[in-house]
Protein backbone atom coordinates (compact mmCIF):
# COMPACT_ATOMS: atom_id res chain seq x y z
CA UNK A 1 0.00 0.00 0.00
CA UNK A 2 1.27 3.46 -0.90
CA UNK A 3 -0.17 6.65 0.59
CA UNK A 4 0.42 10.38 0.16
CA UNK A 5 -0.11 12.46 3.31
CA UNK A 6 -0.35 16.25 3.38
CA UNK A 7 -0.04 18.65 6.33
CA UNK A 8 -0.74 22.38 6.06
CA UNK A 9 -2.64 22.86 9.33
CA UNK A 10 0.15 24.66 11.20
CA UNK A 11 3.47 26.35 10.38
CA UNK A 12 4.72 23.54 8.14
CA UNK A 13 3.91 22.89 4.51
CA UNK A 14 4.64 19.19 4.37
CA UNK A 15 3.96 15.97 2.49
CA UNK A 16 5.02 12.37 2.92
CA UNK A 17 4.79 9.13 1.00
CA UNK A 18 4.30 6.02 3.13
CA UNK A 19 4.94 2.49 1.84
CA UNK A 20 3.64 -0.59 3.63
CA UNK A 21 5.13 -3.86 2.48
CA UNK A 22 4.87 -7.15 4.35
CA UNK A 23 3.98 -5.36 7.57
CA UNK A 24 6.94 -2.99 7.40
CA UNK A 25 6.37 0.75 6.90
CA UNK A 26 8.77 3.15 5.18
CA UNK A 27 8.09 6.89 4.99
CA UNK A 28 9.68 9.59 2.86
CA UNK A 29 8.84 13.11 4.02
CA UNK A 30 9.39 16.68 2.84
CA UNK A 31 8.78 19.64 5.17
CA UNK A 32 9.12 23.39 4.74
CA UNK A 33 8.46 25.59 7.78
CA UNK A 34 6.82 28.64 6.25
CA UNK A 35 4.21 29.96 8.68
CA UNK A 36 2.01 31.30 5.88
CA UNK A 37 1.64 30.80 2.13
CA UNK A 38 0.64 27.12 2.11
CA UNK A 39 -1.34 27.45 -1.12
CA UNK A 40 1.71 28.65 -3.00
CA UNK A 41 3.98 26.00 -1.47
CA UNK A 42 1.96 22.80 -1.32
CA UNK A 43 2.06 21.52 -4.90
CA UNK A 44 5.81 22.03 -5.08
CA UNK A 45 6.30 20.06 -1.87
CA UNK A 46 4.01 17.28 -3.10
CA UNK A 47 5.87 16.94 -6.39
CA UNK A 48 9.21 16.98 -4.57
CA UNK A 49 8.29 14.17 -2.19
CA UNK A 50 6.74 12.06 -4.96
CA UNK A 51 9.95 12.42 -6.97
CA UNK A 52 12.10 11.53 -3.96
CA UNK A 53 9.96 8.47 -3.29
CA UNK A 54 10.00 7.46 -6.95
CA UNK A 55 6.24 7.25 -7.32
CA UNK A 56 3.52 9.02 -9.31
CA UNK A 57 -0.08 9.80 -8.36
CA UNK A 58 -1.14 6.76 -10.39
CA UNK A 59 0.91 4.54 -8.04
CA UNK A 60 -0.88 5.75 -4.92
CA UNK A 61 -3.58 3.74 -3.18
CA UNK A 62 -4.96 6.79 -1.39
CA UNK A 63 -4.40 10.03 0.46
CA UNK A 64 -4.38 11.50 3.95
CA UNK A 65 -4.47 15.00 5.38
CA UNK A 66 -4.15 16.65 8.76
CA UNK A 67 -7.47 18.34 9.51
CA UNK A 68 -6.46 20.51 12.46
CA UNK A 69 -7.03 22.21 14.72
CA UNK A 70 -4.74 24.91 13.47
CA UNK A 71 -4.74 27.74 10.95
CA UNK A 72 -8.16 28.23 9.33
CA UNK A 73 -6.62 29.02 5.95
CA UNK A 74 -3.90 26.39 6.17
CA UNK A 75 -6.35 23.63 7.03
CA UNK A 76 -8.56 24.53 4.07
CA UNK A 77 -5.61 24.41 1.68
CA UNK A 78 -4.59 20.89 2.65
CA UNK A 79 -8.09 19.47 2.89
CA UNK A 80 -9.14 20.96 -0.46
CA UNK A 81 -6.04 19.59 -2.17
CA UNK A 82 -6.46 16.07 -0.82
CA UNK A 83 -10.19 15.99 -1.56
CA UNK A 84 -9.37 17.08 -5.11
CA UNK A 85 -6.66 14.43 -5.51
CA UNK A 86 -8.96 11.71 -4.20
CA UNK A 87 -11.99 12.66 -6.28
CA UNK A 88 -9.94 13.01 -9.48
CA UNK A 89 -8.21 9.67 -8.96
CA UNK A 90 -11.23 7.80 -7.60
CA UNK A 91 -9.23 6.78 -4.56
CA UNK A 92 -9.96 7.02 -0.81
CA UNK A 93 -8.76 9.76 1.53
CA UNK A 94 -8.56 9.75 5.33
CA UNK A 95 -8.15 12.34 8.08
CA UNK A 96 -5.66 12.64 10.93
CA UNK A 97 -5.97 15.23 13.71
CA UNK A 98 -3.03 17.46 14.58
CA UNK A 99 -3.44 16.77 18.31
CA UNK A 100 -3.66 12.99 17.93
CA UNK A 101 -0.47 13.06 15.86
CA UNK A 102 1.31 15.04 18.59
CA UNK A 103 0.04 12.55 21.18
CA UNK A 104 1.40 9.64 19.14
CA UNK A 105 4.83 11.28 19.18
CA UNK A 106 4.53 11.85 22.93
CA UNK A 107 3.90 8.15 23.54
CA UNK A 108 7.19 7.36 21.82
CA UNK A 109 9.07 9.93 23.91
CA UNK A 110 7.33 9.11 27.20
CA UNK A 111 5.77 5.62 27.05
CA UNK A 112 3.34 4.70 29.77
CA UNK A 113 2.23 8.29 30.42
CA UNK A 114 -1.04 10.10 29.81
CA UNK A 115 -0.68 12.98 27.34
CA UNK A 116 -2.10 16.44 26.87
CA UNK A 117 -1.41 17.71 23.35
CA UNK A 118 -1.66 21.49 23.18
CA UNK A 119 -1.30 23.99 20.35
CA UNK A 120 -0.98 27.73 20.85
CA UNK A 121 -4.33 29.24 19.78
CA UNK A 122 -3.27 32.79 20.77
CA UNK A 123 -5.33 35.05 23.06
CA UNK A 124 -3.89 33.06 26.01
CA UNK A 125 -5.80 30.02 24.75
CA UNK A 126 -4.78 26.61 23.48
CA UNK A 127 -6.26 23.92 21.30
CA UNK A 128 -5.95 20.84 23.47
CA UNK A 129 -6.89 17.20 23.84
CA UNK A 130 -6.14 14.69 26.55
CA UNK A 131 -5.17 11.07 25.92
CA UNK A 132 -5.04 8.10 28.27
CA UNK A 133 -1.98 5.92 28.79
CA UNK A 134 -3.20 3.52 26.09
CA UNK A 135 -3.52 6.38 23.59
CA UNK A 136 -7.32 6.59 23.60
CA UNK A 137 -8.70 10.15 23.58
CA UNK A 138 -10.26 11.35 26.83
CA UNK A 139 -12.30 14.04 25.05
CA UNK A 140 -12.72 15.67 21.68
CA UNK A 141 -10.35 18.53 20.80
CA UNK A 142 -11.31 21.77 22.53
CA UNK A 143 -10.17 25.38 22.80
CA UNK A 144 -9.79 26.79 26.28
CA UNK A 145 -7.81 29.16 28.44
CA UNK A 146 -4.29 27.90 29.00
CA UNK A 147 -5.03 27.80 32.75
CA UNK A 148 -7.77 25.21 32.18
CA UNK A 149 -5.55 23.00 30.04
CA UNK A 150 -2.72 23.26 32.57
CA UNK A 151 -5.09 22.20 35.36
CA UNK A 152 -6.28 19.24 33.28
CA UNK A 153 -2.70 18.12 32.66
CA UNK A 154 -1.86 18.39 36.36
CA UNK A 155 -4.98 16.49 37.44
CA UNK A 156 -4.26 13.58 35.09
CA UNK A 157 -0.49 13.53 35.63
CA UNK A 158 -0.02 13.93 31.90
CA UNK A 159 3.04 14.95 29.95
CA UNK A 160 2.49 17.94 27.68
CA UNK A 161 3.56 18.31 24.07
CA UNK A 162 3.10 20.87 21.29
CA UNK A 163 3.44 24.61 20.71
CA UNK A 164 1.05 25.28 23.60
CA UNK A 165 3.21 23.37 26.08
CA UNK A 166 5.33 26.41 27.08
CA UNK A 167 2.15 28.33 27.90
CA UNK A 168 1.00 25.56 30.22
CA UNK A 169 4.45 25.22 31.80
CA UNK A 170 4.51 28.96 32.52
CA UNK A 171 1.29 28.50 34.51
CA UNK A 172 2.40 25.32 36.29
CA UNK A 173 6.20 24.79 36.24
CA UNK A 174 5.72 21.33 37.77
CA UNK A 175 4.23 20.00 34.51
CA UNK A 176 6.34 17.55 32.52
CA UNK A 177 6.92 19.16 29.13
CA UNK A 178 8.39 17.08 26.32
CA UNK A 179 11.17 18.60 24.25
CA UNK A 180 9.77 18.10 20.76
CA UNK A 181 8.82 20.04 17.65
CA UNK A 182 5.88 22.44 18.18
CA UNK A 183 3.88 20.65 15.49
CA UNK A 184 3.62 16.98 14.49
CA UNK A 185 5.87 15.49 11.83
CA UNK A 186 4.17 14.69 8.55
CA UNK A 187 5.79 11.25 8.78
CA UNK A 188 3.75 10.62 11.94
CA UNK A 189 0.57 11.68 10.16
CA UNK A 190 1.34 9.28 7.32
CA UNK A 191 1.95 6.36 9.69
CA UNK A 192 -1.32 6.98 11.55
CA UNK A 193 -3.21 7.18 8.26
CA UNK A 194 -2.05 3.89 6.75
CA UNK A 195 -4.28 1.52 8.75
CA UNK A 196 -7.26 3.84 8.22
CA UNK A 197 -6.79 3.79 4.48
CA UNK A 198 -7.37 0.03 4.34
CA UNK A 199 -10.96 0.54 5.54
CA UNK A 200 -11.69 3.71 3.53
CA UNK A 201 -14.04 3.79 0.56
CA UNK A 202 -13.39 6.05 -2.46
CA UNK A 203 -15.76 9.00 -2.61
CA UNK A 204 -17.20 8.40 0.87
CA UNK A 205 -16.47 10.27 4.12
CA UNK A 206 -13.88 12.58 2.59
CA UNK A 207 -11.84 14.58 5.13
CA UNK A 208 -13.34 17.82 6.43
CA UNK A 209 -11.65 20.61 8.40
CA UNK A 210 -11.70 20.35 12.17
CA UNK A 211 -12.49 23.81 13.51
CA UNK A 212 -12.89 24.10 17.27
CA UNK A 213 -13.14 27.88 17.43
CA UNK A 214 -15.26 30.28 15.39
CA UNK A 215 -13.30 32.39 12.88
CA UNK A 216 -12.31 35.93 13.87
CA UNK A 217 -13.58 37.29 10.54
CA UNK A 218 -17.36 37.37 10.32
CA UNK A 219 -19.79 38.51 7.60
CA UNK A 220 -21.05 42.07 7.92
CA UNK A 221 -24.31 42.18 9.82
CA UNK A 222 -27.31 44.47 9.63
CA UNK A 223 -25.35 47.52 10.74
CA UNK A 224 -23.59 48.51 7.52
CA UNK A 225 -20.49 50.60 7.36
CA UNK A 226 -20.76 53.90 5.56
CA UNK A 227 -19.32 53.75 2.06
CA UNK A 228 -18.60 56.21 -0.69
CA UNK A 229 -21.01 56.08 -3.63
CA UNK A 230 -21.39 58.25 -6.74
CA UNK A 231 -24.17 60.08 -4.88
CA UNK A 232 -22.05 60.72 -1.81
CA UNK A 233 -21.59 58.95 1.50
CA UNK A 234 -24.30 56.36 2.02
CA UNK A 235 -25.09 53.71 4.63
CA UNK A 236 -27.81 51.91 2.69
CA UNK A 237 -28.27 50.53 -0.76
CA UNK A 238 -27.23 47.45 -2.61
CA UNK A 239 -24.09 45.69 -1.32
Amino acid sequence: MILLAVDTALDACAAAVAFERDGAVEVVGETEVIGRGHAECLMRVVETVLARAGVAHADLDGYAVSIGPGSFTGIRVGVAAVRGFALAAGKPAVAVGSLEALAAEARVLAPGRAVVAALDARKDEVYAQGFAVDGSPLAVPFVAAATRAAAHAAETGAVVIGSGAPLLAAIDPALAVLAAAPFPAVETIARLALPRLAAAVPGRDLPSPLYVRAPDAKPQGAARLARLTPGGLATTGVP
